[in-house]
C-alpha cells in the first residue's frame, strides 16, 4: 500500500495497530495525540482526516466524559426542554464503537433540580453508565442537584468491576444511597465531601472491605462530624493508605490529628486544612510523610503567620520531605508577613530531598531565597512571593534559579503590579537552560527547543493563555464558546 493510499484512507484494516499515516506508525500516533490532551476541537479535526486518525483520536476524545452546567440566574425554559445527551458528544459516546473507550466520568456544576419526568437527567444519565461498561473513576461533585440524581447511577457503578476511583459529596447521597454506595469494592482511592453521620458510621466497616486495595482516601470540605473517636475507628484499616486528605474540622485538636497520622505507617502523602489553634503541641514522627499540602486562610499578620509556619515545621520535621505547598485564597496586594523562617528550616532539615515548594502566597525574603536556591540542589519547583525590588534584581540576574525547571513570583507589596514582557521574559529565561516554565504576576511563559530550517536548534520562548477555556458540555457541542473560565494553575 503507497503513502497516498494510507492518507486518503483507502483500504485501511479494521485493526489499525499495524497502520501507518505517511510514515507515522499508529503506536507513534498515539503518542503525538496525547499531547493535544483535552483539546478537543483538535482532536475533532484530527479525527476528519482519516480512518487510522479517526481511531486513535476517539481514544482521547471519550476516555474522560464530562457534564459540568454553569450557574443559570434564571429559569430558561428552553434549556430545560433540551436533551444533553441526544446531541454533541454525549450522543457520540453512547455509539457502540466509542463506548467502551469511556474511562472516566464526571458530574458536576449546577445540575437541573427539577423532577422527572420534567428533567430526564437522572435517567439520561443511567442509560449513559450503562452504556459504559469500562468506567474507571466517577465523579460527582454537583453544587446543585435534584432528589436522589445519583441513585441509579451508583446502583450500576456497583456492577462495574473495573471502577477504581470515586468521587462523590455527601449531599448527593440519600440513606438508600449510602447502602448502595458501601458495596462498591476494589476501589483504589476514594474521596466523599463533607461526609455526614451516616457514611462515617458504616466508613470503618466499608473500609474493612476495602483495605486489600484502597491507597487513597479523603474527608474533604466540610469535615465537622469528624471527631477524634471517628478517626480512631478507621485505624485498623488504613495499615496500607499512603495518601490521605483531610478537611477542616474544629472537632480535632492538633495532638489528635498528630497522633492519628502517626499510626498511618504507609502515609506518604498528606493534604489538610489547617485552622489556627493556640495551644501547645508536640511533633509528630512521620518517618515516611514526601508530599504535604496546607489549605488555610489568608494569613495577614506576623503573629498568625508564625502560628502556621511553626505548625508545618512541626509536621516535615522528621519526614523526608520531597513537596511542600501551602495554598491560601489569592489576595493580589495588601499585608504579606515574611516567611523567610520557614525557608530557613527548610535548608537545614530538607535541603537534600526537597523538589518543590509552592507557597505563592507568603512573602520570602531576597537573602532567604537566594540561600534556598543554592542550598536546595534538587528543588525544580519553585513559587513565592517577593518584593518589587527583589523582583527587579532577580530580572537583572536570574543565576540564582539556575536549577529550577518551573518558576513562579508573585508581588503583593505595591498595587501597580509589575507585569514581564515577552521579551523581558525570554532574556530571564535564556539565561537558565534548565527552565521550562515561568509565571509573573499572573504572566505565563514557556520555553521549548525548535529547530528551524537549518536544523539548527533554538530555544523559543512563547506566552501561554493563563486560563483553561471550558467548553459548553451542557450543549453536548465540541465548537462554540466556552461557558465560563477559570484560572490556569501551572504547579497544581
Amino acid at each position: 500500500m503507497s503513502s497516498t493510499d494510507v492518507a486518503s484512507g483507502d483500504g485501511i484494516a479494521d485493526r489499525p495497530s499495524t497502520q501507518h499515516v505517511g510514515r507515522l506508525s499508529y503506536d507513534v500516533l498515539m503518542h503525538i495525540l496525547s499531547w493535544l490532551d483535552d483539546d478537543y476541537p483538535s482532536l475533532y479535526s484530527c479525527s476528519l482526516v482519516n480512518r487510522v486518525l479517526r481511531d486513535a483520536a476517539a481514544v482521547y476524545l471519550y476516555r474522560s466524559i464530562t457534564y459540568s452546567p454553569p450557574l443559570s440566574p434564571v429559569l430558561n425554559l428552553k434549556q430545560q426542554k433540551q436533551d444533553d445527551f441526544e446531541e454533541g458528544v454525549f450522543a457520540s459516546a453512547l455509539l457502540p464503537h466509542n463506548a467502551s473507550l469511556v474511562r472516566r466520568l464526571e458530574v458536576s456544576g449546577f445540575l437541573p433540580t427539577r423532577p422527572a419526568p420534567l428533567s430526564k437527567f437522572t435517567s439520561q444519565l443511567k442509560v449513559a453508565v450503562e452504556c459504559w461498561p469500562n468506567i474507571q473513576s466517577a465523579t460527582f461533585t454537583p453544587w446543585r442537584h435534584g432528589e436522589d440524581t445519583f441513585g441509579d447511577a451508583l446502583m450500576l457503578l456497583n456492577s462495574r468491576s473495573s471502577l477504581r476511583h470515586l468521587v462523590v459529596k455527601a449531599t448527593c447521597l440519600t440513606a438508600g444511597n449510602v447502602a448502595t454506595l458501601v458495596q462498591l469494592r476494589n476501589l483504589q482511592s476514594l474521596s466523599i465531601g463533607s461526609p455526614s453521620r451516616a457514611i462515617l458510621q458504616v466508613l470503618p466497616e466499608w473500609l474493612r472491605q476495602l483495605q486489600s486495595t484502597l491507597r487513597k482516601l479523603g474527608l474533604t470540605e466540610s469535615c465537622g462530624s469528624v471527631t477524634p473517636g471517628v478517626l480512631r475507628s478507621f485505624l485498623p484499616y488504613m495499615h496500607d493508605i499512603t495518601s490521605f486528605t483531610l478537611g477542616l474540622s474544629y472537632s480535632l485538636t492538633d495532638d489528635d490529628v498528630f497522633l492519628f497520622w502517626e499510626d498511618l505507617p504507609s502515609l506518604q502523602t498528606l493534604e489538610f486544612r489547617y485552622y489556627l489553634q493556640m495551644r501547645p503541641v508536640g511533633t509528630p514522627r512521620l518517618s515516611h510523610l514526601r508530599c504535604l499540602t496546607v489549605y488555610c486562610n489568608h494569613v495577614k499578620t506576623s503573629g498568625d503567620a508564625a502560628y502556621l509556619y511553626k505548625w508545618v515545621r512541626r509536621v516535615i520535621t522528621y519526614a523526608p520531605l520531597v513537596s511542600l505547598r501551602i495554598l491560601c485564597r489569592r489576595e493580589p496586594w495588601g499585608a504579606a508577613p515574611s516567611f523567610d523562617p520557614l525557608l530557613e528550616h527548610l535548608i537545614a532539615r530538607h535541603a537534600q530531598r526537597l523538589r518543590v515548594l509552592d507557597i505563592r502566597e507568603f512573602l520570602v525574603g531576597k537573602k532567604a531565597l537566594s540561600k534556598l536556591c543554592d542550598k536546595c540542589t534538587q528543588l525544580e519547583t519553585l513559587f513565592v512571593t517577593v518584593s518589587c525590588d527583589a523582583l527587579k534584581e532577580f530580572q537583572s540576574d536570574p543565576t540564582v534559579f539556575r536549577s529550577l525547571r518551573q518558576l513562579g513570583l508573585n508581588t503583593r507589596t505595591s498595587k501597580s503590579r509589575r507585569s514581564i514582557s515577552t521579551t523581558a521574559a525570554e532574556a530571564f529565561m535564556k539565561r537558565l537552560p534548565s527552565l521550562r516554565r515561568l509565571v509573573v504576576n499572573g504572566s505565563c511563559f514557556e520555553g521549548t527547543w525548535a529547530a528551524d530550517m537549518s536544523e539548527a536548534a533554538t530555544y523559543v520562548v512563547h506566552p501561554v493563555d493563563i486560563t483553561v477555556r471550558l467548553f459548553p458540555w451542557e450543549r453536548g457541542t465540541v465548537y462554540g464558546q466556552p461557558s465560563y473560565e477559570r484560572p490556569l494553575d501551572w504547579f497544581t
